[in-house]
């Protein structure tokens, strides 16, 4: 019974991997185990890839002034460089929000379970960042860049 229940428990928190040309990506499932706020939904990969084309004309101008990324890569110059992971939630105003997790790819190992735990690291400068986007307002918010870089 145990065995069953870890083994659920795992399944939940298993992203489906999304990979395009142009970014690599993990699409959690509502059910996933990490402590996203609100009620939970799954993104879509039609709404990853509009994010992620809206994402791709924005980022230079969201990513003004370059904060944490004077010893780290610059965020818009390397976009092909990072991962994402994709988590949804619905807000107070019953808004679809996606958090959007990037980090560089293979920075240090902290990527080997990518596709089952929230990438989470303390400093790291541009290596981590994470930014979130309104789907009903097309809108990007809270980018937030780690620090140390």
């Amino acid at each position: 019974l145990l065995k069953t229940f870890v083994f659920e428990c795992e399944a939940q928190n298993v992203a489906k991997h999304y990979k395009t040309s142009k970014f690599d990506a993990a699409i959690f499932p509502a059910n996933s185990l990490d402590m996203i706020p609100g009620t939970r939904f799954t993104p879509t990969k039609l709404e990853i890839d509009t994010v992620e084309f809206v994402l791709a004309k924005q980022i230079k101008t969201l990513n003004t002034p370059q904060i944490n990324q004077h010893n780290s890569p610059v965020i818009h110059e390397n976009m092909g460089k990072y991962r994402r992971q994709y988590f949804g939630y619905l807000d107070e105003l019953g808004h679809r929000i996606l958090i959007i997790n990037c980090f560089y790819k293979k920075k240090n190992n902290v990527d080997a379970d990518w596709l089952t735990t929230k990438v989470s690291v303390l400093d790291g400068g541009s290596y981590y960042w994470t930014i979130r986007y309104d789907l009903n307002a097309k809108k990007f918010f809270d980018l937030d860049i780690n620090g140390g870089g």
